[in-house]
């Protein structure tokens, strides 16, 4: 266990020899869940690195949010800071396994086009059927109810989180509801954080890894006594821990891209509800 006076890995810029022998001196004492993670760490560090969590929790056979404790056994606050110290080290010491990947693409078989079609097909079929499925209406209904009494909504997310934030900006606007897109490029995300009034609402989304700008303003705005309200993928989620509700979508597929369409279904019922008249 860390200390609390101590500095947190991910604080103190802990080198991946550091951390890489942290894991060697930790492994007996981790549970079998963990330490298959562990072997792959030290031993597919490339594919640790550069792999999305849902992949390497596939591959491994294990849940995403083993992954997200792992990290926090070796006092981590998520998988996506522990695994930017896989990353580092491949940006300052392994300058070729970018070459190495785009050398396998180009050597590899055209793809086909009408299988990956169908693919994600079924990968989208598979994200709404699943929402069908899992949807928490109570939740939705709480989230709908919080919003609608809103002065403003302010809506968070980065990355592929991005087009479901901007489909629910433009839903707002389109049912004369008063909602802004937070400004991560200008960077007055935190001062739109600062000016928000007793009555509004942040809506963030972000699904794994964490975009830490979103993180970021989750946080400011539950120290600010804001309300929040938060679209992200389990209850370990840093966008939970603060939201007053939580919207749970699966981001576990074995694919490449996450599908979003789920997130899109979800986005769309709540702009009908929220701007219902």
């Amino acid at each position: 266990m860390i200390k609390k006076s101590e500095p947190q890995p991910s604080e103190s810029g802990e080198t991946f020899d550091a951390l890489r022998q942290r894991i060697r001196d930790r492994f007996p004492t981790l549970s079998p869940h963990l330490q298959r993670i562990a072997r792959a760490s030290l031993e597919e560090t490339n594919a640790f690195a550069l792999n999305t969590t849902p992949v390497i929790a596939a591959e491994l056979g294990i849940q995403p949010s083993t992954l997200i404790r792992f990290a926090k056994e070796l006092g981590y606050s998520g998988f996506s800071d522990l695994q930017r110290v896989f990353r580092q080290r491949l940006i300052e010491g392994q300058v070729t396994v970018r070459d190495e990947v785009l050398a396998r693409d180009e050597a590899a078989a055209p793809p086909d086009t009408r299988a990956t079609f169908e693919a994600c097909l079924k990968a989208h079929t598979e994200a709404i059927e699943r929402l069908a499925r899992e949807c928490d209406t109570e939740a939705l209904n709480r989230a709908i109810q919080i919003m609608r009494q809103a002065g403003h909504i302010y809506v968070a997310g980065l990355r592929r989180s991005r087009p479901i934030a901007d489909y629910f900006h433009y839903g707002m606007i389109r049912g004369e509801k008063a909602c802004s897109t937070l400004d991560f490029s200008g960077g007055m995300a935190g001062p739109q954080i600062a000016t928000m009034r007793s009555g509004d609402v942040l809506f963030a989304i972000a699904f794994p890894p964490y975009s830490q700008p979103v993180v970021d303003v989750v946080l400011d705005a539950h120290v600010s006594g804001r309300r929040i309200v938060a679209m992200t993928d389990s209850t370990e989620s840093p966008l939970a821990t603060y939201a007053e509700v939580a919207l749970l979508l699966g981001a576990d597929t074995a694919t490449r891209l996450q599908p979003i369409s789920g997130a899109v279904a979800l986005v769309q019922t709540l702009v009908m509800a929220i701007t219902r008249h």
